[in-house]
């Protein structure tokens, strides 16, 4: 049945509005297509990413830190994550641990090792950044062999250089007339030494800031071993604006969708897949009382269904303390450090979770009638055929009650629940009634179903989601 076929008896003839509950408001309709083929969600889609300079003290990124495996385990296997940012464009490969720049932040083979046996027991995949901004082809070349040797099949891609778009703006390496045509020549040169050095060396690009022109002319000119198109996405900034706000933030969800339909356009004409490598709330690390609340969990878990519904690759949300200062985080971080030294799930690493349980399979279409701007709807169909729904709650104050309608009969099934005390709440926060323990250990406490009796109708009490696991 096509789409529109679907919807039309759907709304016509199938099913009819669920009842609304006595002094409640009519249930918005969740209409979901479960017969279509849907949009496969790729299996490596979650992801973090950190500066490079988390790599300096060896410390972090190492097997003995068991806290911060639990958390990548928890979030599932494959994961990806991104090494780079801004940090990258001032480090040093130094085999023997000492570099020439007395300031530059040095990169040892030891801290790559350490890497990779972070990596291996999770199953997580490396994106890795290289120095293209005060770096050398032949020193990156070298640096390049040795990830690749310690990594082997979990290195997804080499990044050369980190938002190249700002070399001759705000980084001003470069001249004010840089552009991407000057980028590929860069590149191209970067990329050849290391393809001497490591033949089926695979490539990430361009990882722009802003500049999404620049993805289509980088990808027309089908440089060797592209195997990966990105770029970054933040959806508010800088930090210290008065402007960045919560309220501003959650209505930001939708502001991605022209830039997704570019790169995706661009994906589709080089047959490459595309992946925001770098994304949150609100650039400069972040805003306190923003980008570390309950709301911004709601708004990244909103982002990372549309970013999947666009046939994004996957996305990589920022993170850390590159300092690595026991509470001094980046405010968007979903993996924060407490004073203590301890690592902690931040609100968006619940919405990263939500995700995860959420994410197995293809995204089917919805359609929302009757329901409130602040109420979003995605419907994942799982291998065997069961439909999970997820539903989002941006209101600040208000419930929402949804009607999950589809052409197929479910009997019900449970409900997950993302909740906290208020939108604003940067602790209490738990998933299915349950928070994220040390360790990445977390059990759903909480044993909610929704049935077909009841006209599968889901309460959305305001600031939060709920996911329906619906089977036949």
């Amino acid at each position: 049945m096509r789409r529109r076929d679907f919807i039309g008896a759907v709304s016509a003839a199938l099913l009819v509005p669920a009842p609304a509950v006595r002094g409640q408001a009519e249930a918005a309709r969740v209409i979901v297509d479960h017969q279509d083929a849907g949009l496969p969600i790729a299996p490596d889609f979650i992801g973090l990413s950190y500066e490079s300079a988390i790599l300096r003290a060896g410390t972090y990124f190492t097997p003995d830190n068991a806290a911060l495996l639990g958390l990548l385990r928890l979030l599932g296997a494959p994961g990806v994550l991104r090494i780079g940012g801004n940090t990258s464009e001032r480090t040093a490969w130094a085999p023997t641990g000492v570099a020439a720049a007395p300031d530059a932040i040095v990169i040892t083979p030891a801290a790559i090792d350490a890497l990779a046996a972070t990596l291996r027991p999770v199953d997580w995949k490396l994106i890795y950044g290289l120095n293209l901004a005060r770096g050398t082809p032949q020193a990156s070349a070298d640096e390049a062999a040795y990830v690749a040797r310690a990594l082997g099949p979990l290195l997804l891609a080499f990044q050369i250089g980190n938002e190249p778009d700002g070399f001759g703006r705000w980084t001003r390496v470069r001249p004010s007339t840089y552009d991407v045509a000057a980028y590929l020549a860069e590149w191209t040169r970067f990329a050849t030494a290391i393809r001497a050095r490591v033949p089926d060396a695979a490539f990430a690009g361009p990882d722009v800031a802003g500049a999404t022109d620049w993805v289509p002319a980088f990808a027309a000119a089908a440089p060797p071993g592209l195997a990966l198109l990105t770029c970054h996405r933040y959806a508010e900034g800088p930090a210290g604006d008065p402007r960045v706000t919560l309220p501003r933030l959650l209505q930001a969800s939708g502001d991605i969708e022209p830039i997704l339909r570019r790169l995706a356009e661009a994906s589709r004409a080089a047959r490459v897949p595309y992946r925001i490598a770098e994304a949150n709330s609100v650039f400069n690390e972040g805003e306190p009382g923003v980008s570390d609340t309950l709301g911004a969990a709601l708004w990244g878990l909103d982002l990372m269904f549309r970013c999947a519904a666009a046939g994004c690759a996957g996305i990589n949300f920022h993170a850390g303390d590159h300092n690595l200062k026991p509470g001094h985080n980046k405010a968007y971080s979903p993996i924060a450090r407490e004073p203590d030294g301890r690592l902690r799930a931040a609100p968006l690493y619940y919405a990263m979770l939500m995700f995860a349980q959420a994410a197995r399979g293809s995204l089917v279409p919805v359609r929302l009638e009757d329901a409130p701007s602040e109420l979003s709807a995605f419907a994942v169909r799982a291998a065997d055929e069961s439909l999970r729904v997820c539903l989002i709650n941006k209101q600040t104050h208000a419930a929402s009650r949804a009607a999950i309608i589809t052409a197929r009969g479910f009997a019900g099934g449970p409900v997950l629940r993302l909740a906290g005390p208020a939108i604003d709440a940067t602790a209490g926060i738990t998933l299915g009634g349950s928070s994220v323990e040390d360790g990445g250990c977390w059990i759903p406490a909480h044993d909610e179903r929704v049935d077909a009796r009841d006209d599968l109708i889901v309460q959305v009490p305001a600031a939060s989601a709920a996911l329906v696991t619906l089977r036949a």
